[in-house]
């Protein structure tokens, strides 16, 4: 039953990516809604199952699914759902305007759904080696995503994402071959060496200098797919560039599945090393993230590249508190990746509305949104402020959380430095949120009627994300104890 559950999961979006080629028009809209309706109500399924049995596998343990796993499947399904649903209004207007070419509109709902089948698999797989293989089909595909229009800047992006998001695959790839080799005085040539649950079951038995190098490999090339700092260098052009969809994926997902392969090589070496070497790798790396990040918010004027750089900022949130570890920074990390997630999608598609309003991405132009284009408007400026950790919401909340844990376990200098830069981010995107929804650009026309359906698909997840930071319900509280509980199985 569960091989059956995997197939459907996987093979609805890939077989209507390849139907998307050969339509246009409504009847691909409709495709592609049926592809991804039928993906979301299996993960979901999936993801249910393995949190209630704490594990799911199938394919003779080739796919293992574990409350981590479920969780990042689940996520993933939801933003793929929001960005799908922004799509048909984007690709109708880049249509009209002339971005696009007839067939460039098979081409993008394929090239869309063949993204999320990479994303959802991901999280499915228990072999490093695979998880290695699905993680450069992402690159790829997402590549062809972003340079979709073909102007200039968007080539130049696309290139630039794909060489520099290869390369760093090249480095996660020695990553994984060093891991293998580690396992080798252990286990022999097995070919389960690679199987995460194996390694984890002989992390003490690992060579550890081995382990060591493939932590720095996995860490300098899955965090190049994360956009940390200094591998983050594509992350602004990418992001800026791709259709507002395509980026809310990017940042709202894609991040999300490379951040659950580096955390996976953490748990092995913290198991294998201990938590100090990966643990001070890991909040070094994300503190340097989160400071590179804030003078580029500061002085920025390109809306699409300032929530570029926020989520470097907020992967590097991440990081930190996945090295700091125990139970209140680990709990705080777990609910942030959702809460960036939803917030950062949400963002893109307004910020991409906006941009499709006003003729411009340059933040001086985009002033007075509530009245020239409220739903988008006051979506991109509340969910700026929501960004920046306005409190009460949830964003606040669990970076306190994670500020908090880094205390307790001794991290203190860290904390308080993650504290100031995350107060000045703030501050940045204080200013920038102000003036994108009170703000005057001279004469600007009043969007038409309101769309309510966007209003609803832009506000649900805001208003969660803010309603989590007063209140979170129970079944939610022991889904995060549950993947808390798989973060820390190695004592992190």
């Amino acid at each position: 039953m569960n091989e059956l559950l995997v197939a459907i999961l996987l093979l609805a979006p890939a077989l209507g990516g390849l139907a998307c080629l050969r339509l246009r028009g409504r009847f691909v809209e409709l495709v592609a809604y049926g592809s991804m309706g039928m993906s979301l109500v299996v993960g979901i399924g999936l993801g249910l199952a393995a949190m209630q049995l704490g594990h799911v596998s199938a394919f003779q343990g080739a796919v293992a699914i574990d409350a981590l796993g479920a969780y990042i499947l689940v996520l993933t399904l939801l933003v793929s759902v929001l960005a799908l649903a922004a799509s048909p209004h984007y690709v109708r207007h880049e249509l009209v305007s002339g971005a696009f070419r007839p067939r460039d509109e098979s081409h993008y709902y394929a090239l869309f759904l063949w993204f999320v089948t990479t994303l959802i698999a991901v999280p499915l797989v228990d072999n490093l080696g695979l998880l290695w293989v699905i993680i450069e089909a992402t690159t790829v595909v997402s590549a062809l995503l972003i340079g979709i229009n073909r102007s200039p800047d968007a080539i130049e992006a696309a290139w630039k994402y794909l060489i520099l998001g290869t390369i760093g695959v090249g480095f996660a790839l020695l990553a994984t071959l060093l891991a293998y080799a580690s396992s080798v005085g252990a286990l022999g040539a097995s070919s389960d060496a690679l199987n995460w649950t194996r390694l984890m079951s002989i992390a003490p038995h690992l060579n550890p200098n081995l382990l060591r190098l493939a932590f720095v490999f996995a860490l300098a090339g899955y965090g190049t797919k994360i956009g940390l700092a200094p591998f983050h260098t594509w992350l602004p052009d990418a992001h800026s560039q791709a259709p507002s969809p395509v980026s809310a994926l990017l940042s709202g997902a894609s991040l999300l599945a490379a951040f659950y392969a580096l955390t996976r090589f953490h748990l092995v070496a913290a198991a294998g090393l201990g938590a100090g070497f990966s643990s001070t790798l890991l909040v070094a790396f994300g503190l340097l993230s989160i400071a590179v990040a804030l003078p580029f918010m500061i002085r920025q004027e390109d809306v699409k590249r300032l929530l570029a750089y926020s989520s470097i900022e907020h992967m590097g949130v991440a990081v930190v508190g996945l090295g700091f570890g125990g139970p209140i920074a680990l709990l705080g990390v777990t609910l942030h990746l959702a809460l960036h997630a939803f917030t950062k999608a949400t963002l893109f598609i307004s910020a991409g509305e906006l941009v499709q309003h006003y003729g411009s991405r340059r933040l001086s132009a985009i002033r007075g949104t509530l009245y020239a284009a409220p739903v988008a408007g006051g979506a991109l400026g509340g969910g700026i402020l929501i960004l920046g950790g306005l409190p009460p919401s949830g964003m606040f909340v669990t970076e306190f959380a994670i500020i908090l844990g880094g205390v307790t376990r001794g991290w203190g200098f860290a904390a308080a430095l993650m504290a100031l830069l995350l107060s000045l981010c703030f501050v940045a995107l204080a200013v920038h949120g102000s003036r994108i929804i009170f703000g005057h650009s001279g004469p600007v026309e009043r969007s038409g009627a309101v769309d309510w359906d966007m209003a609803v698909w832009l506000a649900a997840p805001l208003l969660a994300v803010a309603v989590l930071g007063l209140w979170t319900p129970g079944w939610l509280m022991d889904a995060l104890v549950s993947i808390r509980t798989v973060l820390g199985v190695a004592g992190v």
